[in-house]
């Protein structure tokens, strides 16, 4: 996901500097990052690539900072970002999972605090090359109530729409991230488990009612949690699911499942665990979420 934002602002003029794991960073270095798929072929040479944030020269500006780690790194991914810049540029958090943007607030502050929902498809292929699989929906960016500028977050989702990347600025974030969390929470581990991507969850009607439950779990817990989303029932988000997100990602297998290829941990703990953790804070019940969060769990092990 970083590679792709990164890669479009760079061909699109911007200056950016992507931080990456060593085989990522060397390839982009040797031969420029290829990106393609559903939006075009483009091999990008523009980027500057590091490993770490120590490598920036002291005192370089930004204007902002993208974050994609995993849910787990965010807090050790700020961590660095403020001992490399005392005064650290607004950060976007461009992750899925509960927690992150809290996690950025309570670190940085809500006025430099950005939440951002993406719902486009990415696969690594090798390093150096990343693959945009589907899109069901444009990116949406939003600040905290009281917190960044407004002004700013319309500036930045402009900048990124005329790179490639269709992004709204919202007023109301955590409805759009909780939109994502019920979408990864219903597909994601599930697609995991019985290895096969989003589309072929549609073909039993045992996978629809795992999903459905897993559905209705969520709203519960939101609604305990004072969260507005955006469908009034279970129901309604699920025939969206089955009818519109799940036939616009058919294709896409889950991030959580190339995670598990490449012998990674996952963020089963910011997606249905959260929803475990947050229900057992409300005295909710919630046996879906707990037995896939359980399996994957599992799955890690073996």
């Amino acid at each position: 996901m970083g590679s792709v934002f990164g890669g479009f602002l760079a061909d699109a003029g911007h200056r950016v500097v992507m931080t990456a794991r060593r085989t990522h960073a060397d390839a982009i270095q040797t031969k420029g990052l290829l990106i393609d798929g559903i939006w075009g072929k483009r091999r990008v040479c523009s980027l500057s690539v590091c490993t770490s944030l120590a490598e920036i020269p002291d005192g370089e500006p930004f204007d902002a900072v993208l974050l994609s780690v995993k849910s787990y790194d965010t807090a050790p991914a700020l961590s660095e970002l403020m001992l490399a810049f005392p005064d650290p540029p607004p950060v976007v958090s461009l992750q899925n999972g509960l927690g992150n943007i809290e996690i950025i607030a309570g670190l940085i502050g809500k006025k430099k605090t950005i939440g951002g929902r993406m719902i486009f498809g990415v696969e690594f292929v090798e390093p150096g090359h990343v693959t945009v699989t589907v899109s069901a929906d444009t990116t949406k960016i939003g600040g905290l109530p009281g917190g960044i500028d407004s002004g700013f977050v319309d500036q930045l989702a402009r900048m990124i729409t005329a790179a490639g990347i269709p992004t709204d600025a919202v007023p109301d974030i955590q409805r759009y991230i909780w939109g994502k969390v019920l979408y990864n929470c219903a597909l994601n581990a599930l697609a995991t488990i019985i290895k096969v991507p989003y589309g072929r969850l549609l073909d039993s009607q045992s996978t629809k009612e795992i999903m459905t439950h897993i559905v209705e779990e969520i709203f519960t817990v939101g609604a305990a949690r004072g969260v507005m989303l955006g469908w009034e029932k279970p129901e309604d988000y699920c025939r969206e699911l089955f009818e519109v997100l799940i036939p616009r990602t058919f294709e896409h297998h889950p991030s959580m499942l190339q995670d598990m290829r490449r012998g990674k941990k996952t963020e089963i703990d910011a997606l249905n665990g959260a929803v475990v953790t947050m229900g057992a804070e409300s005295g909710i019940d919630v046996p879906y979420n707990w037995t896939i969060t359980q399996l994957i769990k599992a799955r890690e092990m073996l």
